[in-house]
Order: structure tokens, then C-alpha cells, then sequence
């Protein structure tokens, strides 16, 4: 199953052709991500069930620990074996569907179905566009972390350099002249990291703010 850690190398290169275009990065993520909402059929417990299906590029345990949590702030869920049951009551209205997660190679596939030939259809579609909001602030959220992480790496290291390097030297000893010149090269190169990190952290928390 393919971890966060590993598309965070995908986000960047997205980022930086998307031009800073917010509404842009979070198509190009969410196409990265999620396939299309698509029909299919599915077999439960010997029934086959019409359902719609989506397929997610992220770790199973963040999909399933998120999902469970969705499915308990829209109503009541239980779990039979591999089977979600989730009732939902809203405005007077209500809704029962129950949805199974599976495996696909790399992907994680989320199947609702209402059990009735997809006769909630509309309703089961806001779901799973629900479904992917969340699990596209929990991306965004997780890489943000990662970029803090980053930075106060950089800081550490940087500041070490430039605990260590001489403030006074003697420039015809050249074992000093040497270190001096290599832990300045450092320094500018963690400058110049620091700036990209601290310009990419800006840019992702406005995307996660964006959406809505």
C-alpha cells in the first residue's frame, strides 16, 4: 500500500507546475488520488448489489480509521465482518446504505450501495464527494506536518553550522579556510531550502483552507 511519505515527492512536483493556480493543485491532487465515482457490481453475503464505487491512492488503515469516523458523525454505523452499516437521519429524511472496503493492488476501493439498485444515487454520490474532502484535508493536513518537520530539521543543522564555523579565521591557514568556505556553501544551500519549505508551507495550508 503506498504511504503519504511517498506521494509527498508527487505533491511537489505538482505544486510546482501548477503555477500557484490553488483551485488547480487541489484538481491535479484529488485526480492523483481518487479514480472517478463509478457503477459496479458487488457481491454480499451471496447478494449481488448494484454500488458505487471509488478507488483511493492512500494507506488502508487512514481510509478505514477516517471512514469510521465519518460514518459516526452522519448517524449510526455498525461493523458485520467486512460490511459497514450505516443509518443516517438529516432534515426529516433519512438514508441506510452500507459500504465494504477492499484492496485493489495499490489502491483502497470504498463500494456503498443502498441495496435498491442505486435508487439514493444522488445522495450516495454526496457521500463519497464528502468522503474525499476528508481524506483530501487529512493529506494536505499529514504533508503540512511533514514540511514543519522539515524545517526544523533545517533550523537545527543550520544553527549548528553556525555555532561551529569561526567567526574570526585566519585565511592563509587553509585547513580553517576550507571548513570555513564548505559550512558557508551549507548554510546558503539550508537558506535556500528554508525559503522553498517556508514558500511550499504557505502555499499548502491556503489549498487546505480552500477546501470547502
Amino acid at each position: 500500500m503506498i504511504s503519504i511519505k511517498k506521494l509527498i515527492p508527487i505533491l511537489i512536483i505538482i505544486s510546482n507546475n501548477a503555477l500557484g493556480n490553488i483551485s488547480k493543485d487541489n484538481s491535479q491532487i484529488s485526480n492523483l488520488i481518487f479514480s472517478n465515482i463509478k457503477e459496479k457490481k458487488i457481491e454480499i453475503n451471496e447478494v449481488t448489489n448494484l454500488a458505487l464505487s471509488l478507488e483511493i491512492l492512500l494507506p488502508k488503515k487512514i481510509v478505514q480509521n477516517e471512514l469510521e469516523k465519518f460514518y459516526n458523525n452522519l448517524g449510526k454505523f455498525k461493523k458485520e465482518k467486512k460490511v459497514i452499516i450505516c443509518d443516517i437521519t438529516s432534515k426529516g429524511e433519512s438514508l441506510s446504505f452500507f459500504s465494504k472496503t477492499e484492496k485493489n493492488k495499490k489502491k483502497v476501493v470504498i463500494n456503498i450501495s443502498d441495496g435498491k439498485e442505486l435508487k439514493n444515487i444522488i445522495s450516495l454520490t454526496n457521500v463519497l464527494d464528502s468522503f474525499k474532502k476528508i481524506l483530501m484535508r487529512r493529506f494536505l493536513n499529514d504533508y503540512i506536518k511533514k514540511i514543519e518537520d522539515s524545517i526544523s530539521r533545517i533550523d537545527k543543522t543550520q544553527n549548528r553550522i553556525i555555532r561551529k564555523n569561526p567567526k574570526k579565521l585566519e585565511m592563509n591557514i587553509g585547513f580553517f579556510y576550507n571548513v570555513y568556505q564548505k559550512n558557508e556553501s551549507k548554510k546558503i544551500s539550508l537558506k535556500s531550502s528554508l525559503e522553498s519549505l517556508y514558500e511550499e508551507l504557505d502555499r499548502v495550508k491556503i489549498q487546505y483552507n480552500s477546501i470547502n
